[in-house]
C-alpha cells in the first residue's frame, strides 16, 4: 500500500489544521485512519513509513490486555481470579490483607492498590512476578487508581505462566497472524519476560488494525477473538481516574484502555502514539509521532474526525523531513581509525569512509563486540541496520535491554570547521537524534543531541587517532 493516500473526500483544510497543530509540540510520523472498516487516510512522512514496526510504549499495554482477553474469552482465565491464587508459588512468606484482595481485573485497570508505578522496581529483577508480591499494596485493590507499568508487565507473565509460551508467542499466534499483522517484536525485563506494558514494537498499520477489533466487538473478518463482554467492559470506565491531568487522562480507565472526555476510547503510549476508537462513528485513528502535547494531540484527532469531510479548496500541506546536504562531500577526517575513551553507549572505537558511488558517509562504529557501518547521505536519507546496543533510544528506567536500530541518516559537512553533522532518524522509534562529529586527525569528538533519551553522559564522547 502507498504511503500516501487520501480518500478525494478528505477535506485539505481539516489535514492541514491537525499537522499544523501538532507542529507546534513535535512531529506527527504517519497516521492511519479507517472509517466503515475501510482506509480514508494513510500517510507517512518520509523517511517514515506505516508499516514500520516502532517502538511504542504504553499502547503496549492494549496489546497485551488482549492477549488477556483472549483467555478470559476461552474460559482459561478469570477476572474475578486472586494474583496470589494465579501464582501460588511466587508469594511471600507473609501475605498482606490488600494483596489477598488484589484479583486479575484490579491489574487490568490500574486498581492494585500501590500508590505508585511498580516497574522500576521489578523490571530489573530475576523474578518480576516475586517482585512484585513483594511489594507493599498501600490502599485496598479497586479503591486507587495509579498507572502501573508493572502491573502490565504482571500481565505479560501471567500469559507466559498460562500458556507456557512467552506473551508475544502466544498473541502473535492467536491474534496477529490471523489478522494479518506479522513481523512483531516485544523487548523483555531482566527475567526474560515481555515487557507488557512497554517495548511492543508495531506499525502504525497494525495499530490501526487492533482499533478495529475493538471497534468490531471483538471480531475480526468473520472470527471472534474476544467477547463482547470483554470488549464492553475492557472499554468502559473501570476505575476513576479524576484528578489524574488533563481531561482525556481523567475520563476513566478500562482494561489498560482509557476513556475519552469527548466520545470513544483509545490506547495511548507516551510521545504520541495513539489507537482511537469512535464507536459512535464507526471510525479508528491510529498514529505514530514524536509529541510533547499529547492533550492537544488527541484534542486535533477530535479535530480532524469532525472536519474530516468538510471540504476546502486550500492546497494539501504536509511536514518535510527533509536530509540534509552541501557541496563538500567529504569531512576531512575519512580514513582515519580513532578509538573512543570510556563512555554510557559503550562506544569503542569510530572509522570514518565515504562511498563516493552512493554519495554516502560510513561511520563504523564498534563496541568491542560488533563492529556496524551506519551509512548517511548526502542530500538523501540512508538506511541501516544496527545492532550494537545503545546506539537507538530508549528509556533506561523500564527497558534493561535493547534491540537493533533501523536508521536513516542524512549528513551536512562544513569546510571552514571541519564539521560532520548528521541527522539520524530511526524508524523503529520515534526518537530523532542529531550527531556532530569534529576534530583534526589526532583527536576526535562526536557530539549528540538527544533530546534526553540516551544514557546520563552520553552526549560527548572523545577519542584519539588510532597509531598502529
Amino acid at each position: 500500500m502507498n504511503d500516501f493516500y487520501k480518500d478525494p473526500r478528505v477535506s485539505n483544510a481539516a489535514l492541514n489544521a491537525f499537522y499544523k497543530r501538532n507542529a507546534k509540540s513535535g512531529e506527527v510520523h504517519s497516521i492511519h485512519l479507517l472509517h466503515h472498516g475501510e482506509t480514508v487516510l494513510r500517510i507517512a512522512i518520509p523517511p517514515y513509513k506505516a508499516d514500520d514496526k516502532r517502538e511504542s510504549y504504553s499502547l503496549s499495554k492494549t496489546f497485551i490486555a488482549t492477549a488477556i482477553g483472549v483467555l478470559v474469552t476461552e474460559g482459561k482465565l478469570s477476572l474475578d481470579a486472586r494474583i496470589v491464587d494465579l501464582f501460588p508459588d511466587k508469594c511471600p512468606e507473609v501475605i498482606s490483607e490488600n494483596l489477598a484482595k488484589m484479583r486479575l481485573r484490579h491489574v487490568l485497570s490500574m486498581n492494585t492498590g500501590h500508590e505508585a508505578c511498580t516497574m522500576t522496581r521489578i523490571a530489573f529483577a530475576d523474578d518480576p512476578v516475586r517482585a512484585f508480591l513483594a511489594l507493599e499494596v498501600e490502599f485496598e485493590p479497586g479503591t486507587h487508581f495509579t498507572y502501573n507499568t508493572g502491573a502490565s508487565c504482571i500481565l505479560a507473565c501471567l500469559v507466559e505462566k498460562i500458556t507456557g509460551m512467552p506473551a508475544l508467542d502466544y498473541l502473535t499466534a492467536k491474534v496477529l497472524i490471523p489478522m494479518g499483522i506479522t513481523g512483531v517484536s516485544w523487548l523483555t525485563v531482566a527475567g526474560g519476560q515481555n515487557q507488557g506494558g512497554c517495548g511492543i514494537h508495531v506499525s502504525c498499520d497494525d495499530i490501526a488494525r487492533l482499533g478495529q477489533l475493538y471497534l468490531n466487538g471483538g471480531v475480526w473478518n468473520g472470527k471472534r477473538f474476544l467477547s463482547e463482554e470483554w470488549v464492553r467492559e475492557a472499554t468502559s470506565k473501570i476505575s476513576d481516574n479524576t484528578g489524574n491531568g488533563s481531561p482525556d487522562w481523567c475520563a476513566g480507565y478500562g482494561f489498560q484502555i482509557w476513556r475519552n472526555a469527548r466520545e470513544g476510547y483509545r490506547g495511548d503510549g507516551a510521545f504520541g502514539q495513539l489507537m482511537v476508537v469512535f464507536p459512535e462513528r464507526d471510525m479508528v485513528v491510529a498514529i505514530q509521532g514524536l509529541l510533547g502535547d499529547m492533550w492537544g494531540e488527541v484534542e486535533s484527532v477530535y479535530d480532524l474526525v469532525e472536519d474530516l469531510y468538510k471540504g476546502s479548496d486550500e492546497p494539501l500541506c504536509l511536514p518535510n523531513y527533509a536530509p540534509l546536504e552541501s557541496e563538500q562531500k567529504t569531512s576531512g577526517l575519512e580514513e582515519e581509525f580513532y578509538t573512543l575513551s570510556d563512555n554510557p553507549m559503550d562506544l569503542t572505537g569510530m572509522y570514518l569512509t565515504y562511498d563516493s558511488d552512493k554519495n554516502e558517509m560510513c561511520v563504523n562504529l564498534s563496541n568491542s563486540e560488533n563492529t556496524e557501518v551506519v551509512r548517511a547521505g548526502n542530500g538523501h536519507w540512508a538506511d541501516s541496520v544496527v545492532f550494537i546496543n545503545k546506539i537507538k533510544p530508549n528509556m533506561p528506567d523500564f527497558q534493561p535491554t535493547h534491540g537493533p536500530a533501523r536508521t536513516e541518516l542524512s549528513a551536512s559537512y562544513t569546510a571552514e570547521d571541519g564539521k560532520l553533522s548528521l541527522s539520524v532518524r530511526f524508524r523503529n522509534c520515534p526518537h530523532p537524534m542529531t550527531w556532530t562529529i569534529t576534530g583534526d586527525y589526532e583527536n576526535i569528538k562526536l557530539e549528540i543531541e538527544d533530546r534526553g533519551f540516551m544514557s546520563k553522559g552520553a552526549a560527548e564522547l572523545l577519542g584519539k587517532k588510532f597509531h598502529g
